[in-house]
């Protein structure tokens, strides 16, 4: 009969492949004398490819338990459900995040003395404050200057435009510009005004709903934060034995990635927000102009496109630029100066300085993966595509590092059972 405790995640039965002494065993499986369990190598995707002993073979492939197989199809089910109700789970998904974060705080006060209710209650309270602080000042900042911002644009446009037909340039630049604006005034005038304020109606509705949804927010994270002890500890209670190891894995991959992306892009972004508040009022008064008065504006702007990696930046850029090219040369140079500056400092000291060796994609990879997020589940996809490929990578790297290790039939052992 098979003890319970010698199955792997997979709930196969674990062998031991080794004949002599020099191969022990221990609880997570048979180790070698070589490099293959060497410490922090285990889910690490920077770590160096594990070189496999002379002589050594990967042994038949086992096949999955029934309790494995049971598993798999709850978290197929459960995967599918959140997919069919994602818009109506987004609220609910929110409140999980926000308790990635909250949840240590909790527990910190709980462990000065602070009753856990009071705790949460603290907690949340303090939260919704800050919240409404943010969203107020964001709304006073959209409403001042955002709105006096889309009135100036057909004004900025006009001046560009004299400014370009005074240029006297070529026909071959003038025809593809000539093209493309003539373009965008015929799709303007072609508009149907009424399906358009129908939509904008639609979209205030959807707006006070999502509003109204949101007031459950603050009770939902009240309760994850009140439970989390007991809901920690009966969710263990049903994880089988040999499967501890490898589901608190999973469960420490999946928060720490998450609350430390979202941790860094936050102190990020509000690092970007007052550095290009800050530039753009000095650079408002050296050259005058309007640049000054929409500083808050495009402060507020680039902390948000920060969540965008590589791409939001960019984007935050060109509100400026569109400003200042309508000032003067001096303030187009200053401007681009400026946030050539925060971009690189942002890329090369901010990002791994705060976000470390998780998200360590090349930017290539970065876009990519950004473009997938998008088409899979819009701007939010977008969002939190990175952490969500950094997870899956961990995750990979650690169940097939494992599966190298516990497959290897060193020379001269029992190959493991099929």
């Amino acid at each position: 009969m098979t003890d319970p405790a010698a199955q792997d995640l997979d709930g196969s039965e674990r062998t031991t492949r080794a004949a002599d002494a020099s191969v022990p065993t221990g609880d997570d499986g048979p180790t070698s004398t070589g490099s293959l369990d060497e410490p922090g190598a285990d889910g690490d995707p920077d770590a160096p490819p594990v070189p496999l002993p002379p002589g050594a073979s990967f042994g038949p492939m086992r096949m999955p338990s029934k309790a494995f197989l049971v598993a798999a199809l709850g978290v197929a089910l459960a995967v599918g459900v959140v997919i069919v109700a994602g818009q109506a789970l987004f609220v609910f998904a929110i409140g999980v995040a926000l308790s990635f974060f909250l949840v240590p705080v909790v527990d910190r006060l709980e462990a000065h003395g602070v009753p856990r209710i009071a705790a949460a209650i603290l907690v949340v309270a303090i939260c919704v404050v800050v919240t409404l602080v943010v969203l107020i000042g964001g709304t006073l900042i959209l409403l001042e200057q955002g709105v006096a911002f889309l009135r100036a644009v057909p004004s900025y446009i006009a001046t560009l435009r004299a400014d370009y037909e005074a240029m006297d340039l070529p026909t071959y630049v003038t025809d593809p510009v000539d093209q493309l604006v003539a373009t965008v005034h015929d799709v303007l005038a072609s508009a149907n005004w009424v399906v358009v304020g129908l939509g904008v109606v639609q979209g205030f509705l959807g707006i006070i709903g999502t509003l109204f949804a949101f007031m459950l927010l603050p009770f939902f994270t009240f309760y994850l934060l009140k439970d989390q002890p007991r809901m920690h500890r009966n969710f263990y209670r049903q994880v089988p034995e040999p499967w501890k190891p490898d589901v608190s894995f999973m469960a420490n991959t999946f928060t720490a990635d998450f609350a430390q992306y979202f941790k860094a892009e936050l102190l990020v972004g509000s690092i970007m927000g007052v550095s290009v508040a800050i530039g753009m009022t000095l650079i408002g008064m050296v050259v005058g102009g309007p640049l000054g008065s929409f500083a808050l504006l495009l402060g507020l702007i680039a902390f948000v496109m920060e969540l965008l990696p590589q791409i939001g930046p960019i984007i935050s850029y060109v509100p400026a630029l569109l400003i200042a090219l309508t000032i003067s040369p001096l303030a187009v140079a200053l401007v681009s100066v400026f946030y050539f500056i925060a971009f690189n400092i942002e890329g090369s000291v901010l990002v791994p300085t705060f976000e470390g060796r998780m998200i360590s994609f090349s930017g290539a990879t970065v876009l990519v993966l950004i473009t997938i997020g998008f088409a899979l589940g819009g701007i939010i996809g977008a969002i939190v595509a990175l952490p969500v490929a950094a997870i899956i990578r961990d995750l990979f790297a650690h169940f097939f590092q494992k599966a190298q290790r516990e497959s290897i039939v060193l020379p001269g052992s029992t190959a493991p059972a099929g």
